[in-house]
């Protein structure tokens, strides 16, 4: 009888340290995060290897601001009538998100919109179609590389500009691997690769994103309700976006 215990018990005392080291692996990311207002807010600033169904996408994304500082009016940027900005959009601003990790998904909130996204760390396959689809903030399955979370992410909905200068994805094709990294007990970095035939004529790897955490107690330390409304959105097109914008002069 003591040496059947025994061995129920060594059992039971083996699972739970390879329980512990599997878990040990994956690093902590949670907190709240924000990448400060000097973080570049495109994804890749150099020239983008697009094919000539990409180049034609972008050039039709029609932002606020830049070297044209167009007015709100005049844009074609789907934020402007209050649409959500989407995934990757979302990670270009200065705006604070958390991490949330459970043993089998990793939830993001995202103060912006109040949104929330699920990658799924349950050792799912990433699906070849979901038939719900598409989604302004993707189809995301994630596995842990080390200390590395490395996420899949499929069926972008093509509407959501990648960031502020209209970088397109194209519908369906699209897909993006993100790979998070906590690099320090205070930073947390992030670089995505993109693959999508149609709007690009071979994979890109974006600039390093880097966000810091966010103390609790501090301005931005907690999530707070920051939504999207068609009526406010109209408001702050009239009274600040439009009448900011600076127009050039047209000769007489």
């Amino acid at each position: 009888m003591r040496d059947r215990i025994c061995r129920v018990l060594f059992v039971l005392v083996a699972n739970a340290g390879l329980y512990c080291a599997t878990w040990a692996q994956a690093a902590d990311l949670s907190g709240v995060w924000m990448q400060g207002a000097a973080g570049n807010q495109t994804w890749n600033p150099e020239k983008l290897p697009f094919t000539p169904a990409g180049l034609a996408a972008f050039k039709g994304n029609l932002p606020a601001g830049g070297k044209e500082q167009r007015l709100a009016a005049d844009t074609n940027d789907p934020i402007g009538g209050a649409n959500p900005p989407g995934l990757y959009r979302s990670f270009t601003y200065p705006r604070p998100w958390e991490f949330i990790q459970l043993p089998d998904r990793v939830v993001q909130i995202f103060e912006w919109t109040n949104h929330w996204r699920i990658i799924w760390t349950d050792g799912r396959d990433v699906p070849e179609e979901v038939v719900t689809g598409p989604f302004w903030y993707g189809y995301a399955v994630g596995k842990w590389e080390g200390d590395t979370l490395v996420v899949q992410t499929v069926d972008l909905d093509g509407r959501a500009w990648m960031d502020g200068r209209g970088t397109p994805i194209s519908e369906f094709g699209g897909k993006v691997e993100e790979r998070w990294q906590r690099t320090a007990p205070d930073t947390l970095q992030l670089s995505i690769t993109v693959t999508d035939p149609a709007y690009y004529t071979q994979p890109w790897t974006s600039n390093v994103k880097t966000y810091k955490l966010q103390k609790k107690g501090a301005e931005y330390g907690e999530l707070g309700e920051v939504i999207f409304a068609p009526i406010d959105e109209q408001l702050f097109n009239s009274t600040i976006r439009d009448p900011s914008a600076v127009v050039p002069n047209k000769a007489p």
